[in-house]
């Protein structure tokens, strides 16, 4: 079983390119992956190149109405969780995560209770923040109500400004531990979406690609086989980005 939920401290912080990126990469290892929308009003087709008024298929939906694109399933379970029928129906075992399919949930504006009905059922938690002053002022209130489990991402992170190095230094002194990896800021993540193409093909040799990449190896140890390079869990997978 491997759930991975992926929220953001504030919106405009990156959480859907970084899951739909992440979830290719993982798919791209060899692993499956789903990923779960639980926004009502997403753009994650955007990603794997689909119209983004294209509605994605049900969660419910049969495996041959869900084919994967570039690896990857995606599956809109934003009606299943507003109703409150995910929690329930995998609190009653009429469903589960089980397998070695990397289910991924993007929670970027998913309807309030999104995360505590997966949250039972998760392996990993992530918070992705952004190297701003609204990120940076609401981060010591988030590690009151986020679980303790919680490990952060510091997305688009540029050290070459020294915002993007001030955040980065006060981020990893308040987090230690429980901060995974930082990511590089990249013009390539946005442009690829721009032209609704997958980043590993618009841009191969991205510094963002290459720090998701890292992120991907550590889920790959979730479930199943890990990842061709993959390492144990350590602090020695951060990123020196920052």
């Amino acid at each position: 079983m491997a759930l991975v939920l992926i929220s953001g401290l504030r919106g405009g912080v990156g959480v859907t390119s970084l899951v739909a990126n992440l979830a290719m990469t993982i798919a791209s290892g060899g692993q499956s992956a789903v990923i779960l929308d639980l926004s009502q009003s997403s753009t994650l087709g955007l990603h794997f190149g689909l119209d983004p008024h294209q509605p994605l298929p049900g969660f419910d939906a049969p495996a041959a109405a869900a084919g994967p694109i570039h690896g990857v399933r995606l599956l809109d379970a934003a009606a299943q969780s507003a109703s409150k029928d995910l929690g329930e129906g995998l609190a009653s075992g009429d469903f589960s995560f089980a397998g070695e399919v990397i289910h991924i949930a993007d929670l970027s504006g998913a309807a309030a209770g999104a995360a505590e009905q997966l949250r039972p059922f998760a392996d990993i938690e992530l918070c992705v923040l952004a190297p701003t002053a609204e990120c940076i002022y609401g981060l010591p209130g988030a590690l009151e109500t986020l679980p303790p489990a919680t490990f952060f991402v510091l997305n688009r992170c540029d050290d070459t400004r020294r915002l993007g190095r001030h955040a980065a230094s006060f981020v990893r002194e308040l987090l230690g531990e429980r901060l995974l990896t930082t990511i590089h800021a990249d013009e390539a993540v946005a442009e690829a979406g721009a032209m609704m193409q997958p980043l590993s093909r618009h841009s191969p040799a991205s510094a963002a690609l290459a720090d998701i990449t890292g992120i991907a190896k550590r889920i790959a140890l979730l479930s199943g086989p890990p990842l061709p390079g993959a390492v144990p869990e350590s602090n020695d997978t951060q990123s020196d980005a920052a």
